[in-house]
């Protein structure tokens, strides 16, 4: 045997070697995440794959040379893997977050719990007091680390945390006496692995839910794919084809089942005015279309007070212009609903448009189209509905392009969203009699860049504080 092919079979050796370690590695990893504790009666679960986040990063950087090492060089250093060494946890597999029926949940609707294993609790609550500025506190169930969406409990060998994606009305705090015990008094804990929701491990999703409804995401370079599906009560005997809507649209929606899961039961209580969701859903008769076309420019009469030449206060009403969103809704509803909203107050009839008080933003004009649709328009008077696609079998279709979105005043919150990312696309089908699946892609204008990095870099600290 030559010395080439001695050589050619020692690499071919070491590179089977190291892929056979790595996986081993990896299985065990994964071994080692299915024996994470929920409680018992968890209600939901969701899966966090973060060594196929990692694994996907560094495929990336590997592959795609330097637009990749841009994307590594501009990760926040708070999620470098670096920081991660230094906070005092353990890089996990996987986290794992879930719901639980509690005393409190009517208050935190969709508060989401979870646990981390601790190697050293004081460097790890340095890292939530000096990184993200979350505040410390002491208390018998250990340390406390708190902001207005996170609340942490910090024991000798494990962290325990609640987690909101929006501000709640209430303080996180009133939490504290619930995680601290949430795996005790839920029925015991159990191991992933050996839950009731035990599939999720196998879920090829890098961000994936089990429970009422199912999902998951994918982070991939320059887009997130995410797929999903919920049960509905209702399907339309009758299905039609997706309307064509406009490229030219900042956004279009397309709703074929009635909207029964949203209003349903509820009431709205707004500028005086009551409107009851059982009432709005008899009238509907189901399809829902709207489109955001740009702006349109409306005027309105702003009240003022200045002093005349005798040092009088007098009321000066001035004319202005201003740009609204050029917004179309249209629903199919039966007769009756601009009766009822008349009845409401809501609707002024001497001028077709919403009552100003309960709607004072803008104007917002009601015409009923000779094809049965309510259309609800900030423009002067009704659209034309966009005819029909070859697109059939949706029930839901949306579609967002962010570039369109530019309406003056729009919160300076979303300026980085806007300037990050550049298309939604999602649809919905029926997959069972009363089943849709959710399919959809957000795109970003910057192709090359992990969408992950690049949402983090977006949501730095904030959605901490």
């Amino acid at each position: 045997m030559t010395v080439a092919k001695r050589l050619l079979f020692a690499a071919l050796g070491f590179i089977l070697l190291a892929a056979a370690t790595c996986w081993g590695y990896w299985s065990y990893r994964q071994y080692r995440a299915g024996q994470t504790p929920i409680p018992r009666n968890a209600t939901s679960v969701v899966r966090v794959h973060v060594d196929g986040l990692i694994r996907d990063i560094a495929w990336n950087a590997l592959w795609n040379g330097a637009a990749d090492r841009d994307t590594m060089a501009q990760a926040p250093a708070e999620f470098s893997l670096k920081a991660w060494k230094q906070l005092g946890i353990r890089i996990p597999a996987n986290i794992f977050l879930y719901q639980v029926e509690h005393a409190l949940a009517s208050q935190f609707p969709s508060v989401h719990f979870g646990s981390l294993v601790v190697d050293d609790s004081t460097a790890f609550t340095k890292w939530l007091r000096e990184k993200l500025g979350m505040e410390i506190s002491s208390s018998k169930h250990g340390t406390i680390a708190r902001s207005a969406r996170a609340l942490v409990v910090v024991q000798s060998t494990r962290a325990l945390f609640a987690l909101s994606p929006t501000v709640p009305r209430a303080d996180l705090t009133a939490l504290t006496e619930i995680l601290a015990n949430v795996l005790q008094q839920q029925g015991g804990q159990v191991a992933v692995s050996k839950s009731d929701f035990s599939e999720i491990i196998y879920d090829s999703g890098q961000v994936s839910g089990s429970g009422t409804h199912r999902f998951s995401i994918d982070f991939r370079k320059g887009s997130i794919a995410f797929n999903g599906s919920f049960e509905t009560d209702y399907l339309p005997d009758r299905q039609e084809k997706t309307p064509h809507f406009a490229d030219s649209n900042a956004v279009s929606l397309w709703i074929q089942e009635r909207p029964a899961a949203f209003i349903s039961g509820r009431q709205w209580d707004f500028g005086g005015y009551t409107l009851h969701g059982d009432r709005l859903l008899g009238y509907s008769k189901g399809p829902i279309i709207m489109e955001w076309k740009g702006t349109v420019t409306q005027q309105d009469t702003i009240v003022e007070f200045e002093y005349d030449d005798n040092f009088e206060l007098v009321e000066i009403q001035r004319v202005v212009n201003k740009s609204v969103p050029e917004i179309y809704c249209s629903v199919l509803a039966r007769t009756g609903l601009t009766d009822y909203l008349q009845a409401q107050g809501v609707l002024d009839t001497s001028t077709h448009t919403i009552n100003r008080n309960a709607l004072p933003l803008f104007r917002l004009g009601v015409s009923t189209l000779p094809s049965g649709y309510v259309q609800f328009h900030t423009a002067r008077g009704p659209h034309p509905l966009p005819t029909p696609s070859n697109r059939s079998n949706e029930l839901l279709y949306l579609r967002v392009n962010f570039d369109r979105l530019t309406q003056p005043g729009l919160p300076a919150g979303l300026a980085p969203y806007l300037q990050t990312m550049d298309l939604l696309e999602l649809s919905g089908k029926p997959v069972t009699a009363n089943k849709v699946g959710v399919h959809g892609t957000l795109y970003m204008k910057d192709g090359r860049r992990h969408s992950l990095i690049q949402l983090l870099t977006i949501h730095k600290n904030r959605w901490l504080q």
